[in-house]
């Protein structure tokens, strides 16, 4: 059985991630459905988590817990990207991404690819820009990742997301919890992604075989 044909994919650019961010950061907690839609219609759900908010996954709580803790006695309560330890976040370590901004916040490099979201994903993308792995995969939340990184840069709040995958990601679905780090002059350098995979698609040898030569196509 191969996968259902897809919807032409076209690469974000500057100003297309500009206006999705601006819709993100029009909103003060909850993002309309319809500025949702506008940026994809895989995206489910965008939300910031201000104060005291919380986020019902486990392990998006534990890491939301663990940033707020970080971030006592900083400036805007934004832990300093120094601060992490990894031995810390054990609990969700598998389903962390780190990513070093670039671009002001236009892009960003995966610097830790959490193996349990790779194992989901069909690759480990540690080392690549957003970019890049977007012009590989032609997923349709593209827009949605360099937005969200985008607005969670220049607001520096927690963000929640939570999207439709397409059919060749075994994980039907994925919430993520986007947070800040900044540098000790308070500019956010780099995020900390909790990513937890919703749903378990069964795909079978031809749909995988097919999903590798997608991923890798340097091979």
């Amino acid at each position: 059985m191969s996968l259902p044909p897809e919807r032409p994919w076209t690469e974000p650019t500057d100003d297309s991630i500009v206006a999705a961010a601006d819709s993100i950061l029009a909103a003060r907690e909850e993002v309309p459905a319809e500025s949702v839609r506008a940026i994809s219609e895989c995206v489910v759900r965008i939300a910031w988590v201000p104060g005291s908010a919380s986020v019902s996954d486990e392990k998006l709580a534990f890491l939301l817990d663990y940033w707020r803790g970080l971030g006592e006695g900083q400036k805007d309560g934004v832990p300093l990207a120094a601060q992490v330890d990894g031995i810390d976040l054990v609990p969700a370590l598998g389903n962390i991404m780190l990513l070093d901004v670039e671009r002001e916040g236009f892009d960003a490099r995966y610097r830790l690819y959490g193996t349990k979201v790779a194992s989901k994903a069909g690759r480990d993308w540690t080392g690549w820009l957003v970019s890049e792995m977007g012009r590989v995969t032609r997923t349709p939340a593209t827009l949605l990742y360099r937005a969200g990184y985008l607005a969670v840069y220049r607001r520096m709040m927690p963000l929640f997301t939570e999207h439709n995958s397409p059919p060749w990601v075994s994980a039907e679905a994925w919430r993520r919890l986007i947070l800040p780090l900044a540098d000790d002059q308070g500019r956010c350098t780099r995020l900390l992604v909790g990513n937890v995979d919703i749903g378990h698609r069964l795909l079978t040898a031809e749909q995988i075989e097919a999903q590798q030569r997608r991923l890798r196509p340097e091979d």
